[in-house]
């Protein structure tokens, strides 16, 4: 049985590899002769050969191959290639673009780059996210499952949220440690110029009529193993 100093041991050799943990799992190998650990990493590329580290603090190996559910990967970015011949701009073209790349190598640099693309898309008609993004049922709170999700945006909620933002600044000067003159009446512990996320309502609501898109969300596709009921991405930020 693997242990939670174990998987604390390779997580921490991994980043001195510059190895992000999200798409990676890991397999201990029972054997009399040596401790040894694979850490299988998703994506569509297949490693013959591991690479191979030792990590003395357990006296282990520590094996790293790609190539973990390529199928699925192999799959998805079939599908990816098919939307990107429909973005709506360049921005779009981009991320999956960088979606593709990092799910064909299981590079998660790439995949942090195609999240700092897809916050610039500001307000898409058309809302998505895949990767591996949350820790649900990681014991170590660190690998991530895959989740996707396509959405059209509810253009009414959506409108009523970015009011909200609109007004952002007289809502935080009503905050109980702001007032006075300074930092024009934020007081000093919020930040001069206030950056306005960008929000988007995706949930259903299905007193709409169904046959009337021009102002309906609809979640088109939904792949997790939870429904949330909100989402704050990306969670990797510039």
């Amino acid at each position: 049985m693997i242990t939670q100093h174990e998987i604390a041991a390779i997580s921490r050799l991994l980043e001195e590899h510059s190895i992000f943990p999200e798409n990676t799992r890991i397999q201990k190998v029972f054997s009399s002769e040596a401790n040894t650990f694979q850490v299988l990493q998703a994506s569509i590329e297949q490693d013959i050969e591991p690479v191979v580290l030792e990590l003395p603090a357990l006296s282990a190996t520590v094996k790293i191959k790609r190539g973990d559910h390529s199928e699925e990967p192999a799959k998805i970015c079939a599908s990816l290639c098919e939307a990107k011949q429909h973005a709506a701009n360049e921005k779009q073209e981009l991320f999956l673009s960088q979606y593709i790349e990092s799910f064909r190598t299981g590079d998660l640099e790439v995949y942090r780059n195609s999240q700092r693309t897809w916050i610039t898309d500001r307000s898409p008609r058309v809302e998505n996210i895949f990767g591996f993004v949350e820790p649900y049922r990681d014991p170590y709170g660190i690998r991530a499952e895959f989740e996707g999700l396509v959405a059209i945006m509810d253009l009414e909620e959506t409108r009523m949220l970015m009011k909200l933002v609109e007004n952002s600044s007289t809502f935080i000067k009503r905050l109980p440690w702001t007032g006075g003159d300074e930092n024009d009446g934020k007081g000093p512990f919020e930040k001069a110029l206030f950056e306005p996320p960008d929000f988007t309502s995706i949930h259903c609501k299905p007193e709409r009529p169904k046959s009337d898109f021009t102002d309906e969300c609809a979640a088109l596709a939904y792949c997790s193993s939870i429904i949330f009921p909100g989402i704050n991405l990306p969670n990797v930020c510039a």
